[in-house]
């Protein structure tokens, strides 16, 4: 029988980020993620024609270190591109922060990845410039990073590392280049993922994700019932010799983990599930999962809604009404734009992220007062 050694869990994350919601007075999580639009012409539409400056002149100096070293005038346009997008990402931040009062951001892997390697170093700076903020005005914030990663124990205590923790265990360096508090995982390749246990093959693998959630408090997240439009095809597939969905399987399993280990801070615990807003959910999820936070992605673009999740919030207690990020990406990222209600200038930004935050907070209040959230006595938190 394996022998579990109970510590105390230290404050985390996911209560950090429960007491951010509050400041900011919203379940609202923008997405600081810079996407490659499909033309030059139009990424320029967005982001503008930089030719100089510190920050080209990174770019610039980054892709002379690629092929691109011989293309010039290639690496030129593309440092000047590079160099747009992140100034453009600061510039929501800032608006975020600054105008807006949001505290609590998630961005998106895949979407720096496009950028090819240089996209880890916009994707490094951007994190930079949020721990600036958050110095600046000596508030909390909390910076979550959406990467899916689920692999073999050996792998997965890289990305962990990558994402989460510093040099210092193996190098005495006090250092990260992306010191996000939350990351998400894949659990199909087994509870492996979650690096919660010892690991012995031919090396031994150290508890990593364990150490990470009750050392460092950062948050771990399990993705469990996601948004996009097939995800139902495997997710909800019945367990045959456990009477429940694979979704359901996933939330029971890193609740048992949540207990095996200890894994609660003041009624909340640093593993959570990504549960989308996309399909409707009945509040099982939370059922089967009392104290994990959810990612609820599936707010703008892929038409998420708001009475699809609300019955996955926290029933009762100190945190009633919470537990979960409501993520709007692309919709706040470029609410300028007209298919997203704004003016369509990049000019109005500001006065659209603020209008746009303001629809949000109405839409979400408007969710509180349905019946059925009522009935399951989940209050409105702010």
């Amino acid at each position: 029988m394996e022998k579990i050694t109970q510590k105390k869990q230290k404050r985390h994350a996911h209560y950090d980020l429960a007491l951010a919601q509050r400041e900011q007075g919203t379940l609202l999580c923008p997405g600081p993620c810079p996407h490659m639009f499909d033309s030059r012409k139009a990424n320029q539409a967005v982001y503008g024609r930089i030719k100089k400056g510190e920050t080209f002149d990174y770019y610039d100096a980054l892709l002379g270190l690629t092929r691109m070293k011989s293309r010039p005038e290639m690496r030129k346009a593309y440092a000047g591109l590079m160099a747009g997008a992140e100034d453009y990402t600061k510039m929501m931040l800032q608006i975020w922060v600054e105008v807006c009062g949001l505290r609590t951001f998630k961005d998106q892997d895949g979407v720096y990845q496009e950028w090819g390697p240089p996209g880890d170093f916009m994707m490094m700076r951007i994190v930079d410039f949020v721990r600036e903020l958050e110095t600046k005005h000596g508030i909390r914030i909390v910076y979550q990073h959406d990467c899916k990663r689920g692999d073999v124990a050996g792998t997965q205590t890289g990305y962990m590392g990558r994402f989460l923790d510093d040099l210092w265990e193996k190098l005495r360096m006090k250092f990260s280049f992306l010191p996000y508090d939350t990351m998400n995982i894949t659990p199909y390749m087994g509870s492996d993922v979650a690096l919660l246990r010892e690991n012995k093959k031919k090396n031994t693998i150290p508890p990593r994700g364990l150490k990470l959630m009750r050392e460092k408090g950062k948050g771990v997240v399990i993705v469990c019932k996601t948004s996009n439009d097939s995800g139902p095809e495997y997710q909800q597939e019945i367990i045959a010799s456990r009477g429940m969905s694979l979704e359901e399987c996933v939330a029971q399993d890193v609740n048992a983990w949540i207990e095996k280990y200890g894994l609660i801070y003041n009624g909340l615990s640093p593993l959570g599930l990504v549960v989308g807003s996309t399909h409707p959910a009945t509040g099982r999820m939370r059922s089967l999962c009392p104290t994990a936070t959810l990612w609820v992605p599936g707010f703008g673009n892929q038409g998420g809604k708001f009475e699809n999740i609300m019955l996955e919030l926290i029933r009762e207690g100190e945190w009633n009404g919470q537990g979960a990020i409501f993520g709007s990406e692309t919709a706040m990222m470029y609410g300028y734009q007209e298919k997203f209600g704004g003016t369509g200038k990049v000019s109005d930004a500001e006065k659209c992220a603020v209008a746009a935050k303001d629809k949000f907070r109405e839409l979400e209040y408007t969710a509180y007062q349905r019946p059925e959230v009522i009935d399951a006595r989940i209050k409105y938190p702010f």
